[in-house]
């Protein structure tokens, strides 16, 4: 049993010196005995101790003649010769001491040293550590503005603007080298093509379809970046495909000199 029991308790040790078959066997084997142990108990010991022969010398210190007979006939004999529980010689008694004291001593230390060794032979157990939960990044915009590829047409030098009350600035005329082939276009698609592309709604994937707006109407007013939705929307800062202050910047520019494709 103490064997097997360290096959399973050591499995690593184990397979050092014997095959991975040896731990289910083991385990067979520790199972088994210890049925025939708790078996041994109940049928046995039950029924020859406290059933056939009810023995209450556990509560009264006392067996009857017929018992010491038949469970300790030589202390029975010693007790009718009158040899029992003589006193031990006080030298006799020092001599034994002296024998024993260091040799229970040297057991102590061994049988210590091997619950010990025993017990932390190996660690099998799965270290229990702190959950982590990783952060996802579920968009990463791309910052990076693509630098003008083609010449930029020349633009209008006077745009009509549109002049409401309770607007937030009333924009002059404005040139800008700024336009939706060149800067912007590329912008949008890679700050919000992501949720505003080709599938329904809102979509910022050409010129034509920006300018058109979405369900809540057109998103840039040509000429007025106080008015167009995109900078309304844009400004605080909260939205979830945000832009920089930088390219906000550009595409008000943008705005306010026309809103032009080319």
């Amino acid at each position: 049993m103490v064997v097997i029991g360290f096959m399973m308790w050591n499995p690593l040790a184990t397979v050092k010196f014997l095959p991975g078959e040896a731990i289910p066997a083991a385990k067979a084997a520790h199972g088994g005995e210890a049925v025939l142990a708790v078996l041994a108990i109940i049928i046995w010991h039950m029924y020859g101790v406290h059933v056939k022969r009810f023995n209450k010398s556990m509560f009264t210190g006392k067996m009857s003649e017929e018992d010491m007979l038949h469970e300790h006939p030589l202390e029975l004999a010693d007790i009718k010769a009158g040899v029992a529980e003589r006193p031990v010689e006080p030298v006799t008694l020092r001599k034994r001491q002296q024998i024993y004291l260091p040799i229970a001593a040297v057991i102590t230390i061994v049988a210590l040293g091997a619950l010990y060794g025993f017990v932390n032979a190996e660690q099998t157990a799965l270290t229990t550590t702190e959950r982590q939960i990783p952060t996802i990044e579920v968009y990463v915009p791309q910052t990076a503005t693509p630098a003008p590829t083609q010449t930029p047409t020349s633009l209008p030098t006077e745009t009509p603007l549109p002049t409401q009350p309770g607007t937030a600035s009333t924009p002059s005329a404005a040139t800008s080298s700024l336009t939706w082939d060149n800067a912007v276009g590329a912008l949008l698609q890679n700050k919000c093509g992501m949720c505003h592309g080709t599938s329904g709604g809102l979509n910022l994937s050409t010129y034509a379809d920006t300018m058109k707006g979405g369900a809540s109407g057109a998103i840039i007013v040509p000429g007025d970046n106080a008015n167009s939705l995109l900078f309304i929307i844009q400004q605080p800062g909260d939205h979830f495909g945000n832009l920089t202050s930088e390219e906000l910047a550009q595409v008000v520019e943008w705005i306010n000199a026309g809103a032009l494709e080319k």
